[in-house]
Order: structure tokens, then sequence, then C-alpha cells
């Protein structure tokens, strides 16, 4: 196994080509310029194959400089010294791969490739995008079906135990959105222990509240069995990012649990500010 330290990772998965997108890989390309990071792939998954980013990577193979120039991005050696423009940013070798694929079948196929092969990968992480689904319920139902495959279906039911925050919404999948900001977050906000929009300290964060909120279902008498908690935390230039250690862990744990009659899994995609949470059954 591969021991890497705190600043280097295997592959970046970056959910979206569009406009989110390329502001992530353009932040990682930077921080890899500045040596604040270190990667072996970054991998963009968009099912468009005519997005902004996947223009990007063809005019880099291609060597094309003016076509990477009208995304913003400039071509020169990794050792090169070139004076600082602020219209552009230097492309510097960072390897960067499109894939055209949905999401659902591509985290079928990469997660499940962590699950069987993750001893021997490198740190692997995941940038998801602000205006994804709940992906990562979708998996977790999946993994429910893999590990009981005597049960007919898994059901998504209303959030018993949401956690305590200013706002809240119910999607029309099912999943309970919740945050700890009344106001417009930017998209680089690293959510610091200040708050920049209250001017305080930022004594909240969700995945204790998703605890203490689970804690208390477990109190009413109505536990859940599985807590699969995916936290996105601030890396590097304003990318958030969670471990692919993350489904490694909560598939462990269903597997673990997969012989109750009853299992009941809360699964919650969180940052220290916001979060998607949505609730499992499985009954035999």
């Amino acid at each position: 196994m591969t021991t890497l330290d705190a600043s280097e990772y295997g592959t970046i998965v970056v959910c979206g080509g569009g406009c989110y997108g390329g502001y992530y890989i353009r932040q990682l390309a930077r921080a890899r310029a500045a040596g604040s990071i270190r990667f072996q792939t970054v991998l963009v998954v968009d099912r468009d194959p005519d997005c902004r980013v996947a223009r990007l990577v063809e005019a880099i193979d291609r060597g094309d400089v003016d076509g990477m120039r009208e995304h913003g991005w400039a071509m020169h050696r990794d050792d090169a010294i070139v004076e600082r423009d602020d219209r552009v940013d230097i492309y510097r070798g960072a390897p960067i791969r499109f894939v055209c694929v949905a999401w659902e079948p591509f985290f079928q196929r990469w997660f499940g490739d962590a699950l069987a092969h993750g001893a021997e990968h490198p740190r692997d992480a995941v940038v998801p995008s602000p205006l994804m689904p709940n992906l990562l319920a979708d998996w977790v139902t999946t993994r429910l079906v893999a590990h009981r495959p005597a049960v007919a279906a898994v059901s998504r039911v209303p959030l018993s135990a949401p956690p305590v925050t200013p706002w809240r919404r119910t999607g029309t999948d099912g999943s309970h959105y919740a945050s700890f900001a009344t106001w417009m977050c930017p998209i680089n906000c690293i959510e610091p222990a200040r708050c920049p929009e209250t001017r305080g300290p930022r004594d909240w964060t969700m995945p204790v509240a998703v605890r203490l909120a689970a804690a208390e279902a477990a109190e009413r008498g109505t536990p859940f069995d599985v807590i699969a908690l995916f936290t996105t935390t601030h890396r590097v230039f304003g990318v958030g990012m969670f471990d692919a250690t993350d489904a490694i862990a909560a598939d462990a744990a269903i597997k673990a649990t997969a012989g109750l009659a009853v299992l009941r899994v809360l699964v919650a995609s969180v940052s220290h500010c916001h979060g998607a949470l949505a609730e499992l059954e499985s009954r035999r």
C-alpha cells in the first residue's frame, strides 16, 4: 500500500464539467503549480460530451494554445518561468482527464473498484458539485441490495431525525436538505472558523449535528443501524472534497449489519455548513 502525506492524492474525481467543474480544476491546477497539492489524476465526470471541461481537455490533448486560451488557460512547460497574467491560468502538465458518463453509473464502477482494491490504491477523493442530487444515498441503496439479496426492495422514508438547523427543505426525491446558512454562500467558501457572512465564530458543524440527531433518535428507541457519513472538507485553494474511504467505511458497516431483519440507515453527505440526508429502510 502506498503511503501519502496529507497534501498528496491519487485520483481526484470532479463532479461536473461546466462552470463549477471548470472552477475546481482551475483551482487544483493552481494549487499544484504552487506546490500545495500533488495528485496522480484529476478525473472530470459529466454526461455532456461538449461541456466546458471536455472542450478544454481536447485543446490540451491537441496542444491547441488558442483553444486553451478560449477557456482561460495558457500552456507552458513545467519548468518555464513566466510572468503572472490574471486573465489566464498556466497549464503545467496537470494530469486532467474527462469521462463522458452519467454520475450514477460512474460511481457504481469507481466505488466498486475502491471496494475491491482499496488497499492497493493511493488516497482518492471526490469533489462534489453543489447542484448534484443525493447520489450517495442512491449508491448506498445499491450496497444494501448487494449485501441483502433476499430483500425485495429498499425504501427511502421520511427523515425521522433531522439535525437542528435554521434552514431545511425536503427534496422531490425524499432527501432532506439542511443548512446552517440562511444566506447564499460563495462557491469558494472554505467554511473557516470565523464565518465570512456573520463575521462571528462558526460555532456549528453539520457532522456533529447529524450525530447528535442520531443519538436523540436512539434515545427515543429508534436507533440507526448504520450512519453512512460522507464529509466534505476544504483541502486546498477553495476546493472541498470527501475521501473515497468514506464509501469503503459505509459499505463495511452495511455488510456487518446485513443479517438484521430490519436495517435502518442514515446517509448524510455534509460539509460544516450544509447537508443532504436520507433515511433508508430495508425489511426482510
